[in-house]
């Protein structure tokens, strides 16, 4: 079960952004340990100045510079006065499609050749979730491992499997994948909300679509009920962990990255290798 002290002190951690603090804490909670008291280096806790969640997962992109033009008067004076804050509502680090935006990874770099990355969707009474299913080559007509994937926030399940290459992985070993889709109308930055009450339990909220999701693929598909694992990226990591500890009927294994570290998505595929090999 979910140690509510704990994930109360890993949204404390996350909001006074402590990242890799509340990661460590997660993991922990998965093993079984105790929540430790919390600290403050003046001896009083900082006030919470949001109410909403930070986003954790960041992308920078590089842009050209280009030298900028005098704008006519007439121009300033037709403009409404908000309008001064349209770039940043379309600024694609807020998880919003705008102008400034990452191009699409090409179809190459998501899956091998003669491999299937398909789309799906799953609804029941906490709502609906699309996903992208990856189906390896050679299923054999035997049992294989399944891999569920929970990105980061501001990414998609094809940035999350051009990011990992865990499609890559997944023909070499022979495994599916599946990558639910958090959408921007369930957070504004697509961060699974993993810090709220409603989506920490079996049975209800976000948990609830990620493992109808599972169930879902192993009902269409040969899956080893034995040998399926969920992983997650930062705040995908987050709501993996929760799945853990709500679903370890389910899942044979967690994996947890902060995603803080440079190339920290692409070691996700080895530690799935390592837990297929043991499994």
């Amino acid at each position: 079960m979910l140690n509510q002290d704990m994930v109360r002190e890993a949204t404390r951690l996350t909001r006074a952004g402590q990242l890799v603090e509340a990661t460590a804490l997660l993991q922990r909670m998965l093993q079984g340990g105790s929540a430790p008291a919390p600290t403050s280096r003046s001896g009083t806790q900082a006030p919470l100045a949001r109410l909403e969640p930070p986003t954790i997962d960041a992308k920078a992109d590089v842009v050209e510079q280009r030298e900028s033009r005098p704008t006519p008067p007439s121009a300033v004076q037709g403009r409404k006065r908000n309008s001064s804050l349209d770039g940043m509502r379309k600024f694609s680090g807020l998880g919003v499609q705008g102008p400034i935006g990452r191009a699409p990874p090409s179809t190459s770099d998501i899956a091998p050749e003669g491999t299937q990355f398909i789309a799906g969707t799953f609804s029941n009474a906490a709502g609906s979730r699309t996903y992208k299913l990856f189906i390896p080559s050679r299923p054999q007509g035997k049992q294989l491992p399944l891999i569920v994937m929970l990105h980061g926030c501001t990414q998609s399940p094809d940035d999350f499997a051009a990011g990992t290459r865990m499609n890559f992985m997944a023909e070499e070993r022979n495994c599916f994948v599946v990558y639910p889709e958090q959408p921007s109308g369930a957070n504004q930055s697509k961060c699974w909300n993993w810090f709220r009450t409603g989506d920490q339990r079996r049975g209800g909220g976000e948990p609830s679509m990620i493992a109808g999701i599972t169930r879902q693929v192993m009902r269409d598909h040969a899956i080893d009920p034995k040998r399926v694992y969920v992983a997650g990226l930062s705040a995908g990591g987050a709501a993996a962990a929760i799945m853990g500890a709500t679903y370890p009927d389910l899942y044979a294994a967690v994996g947890v990255h902060s995603g803080l570290a440079c190339g920290a998505a692409s070691d996700l595929p080895s530690a799935f290798a390592a837990m297929r090999q043991g499994g």
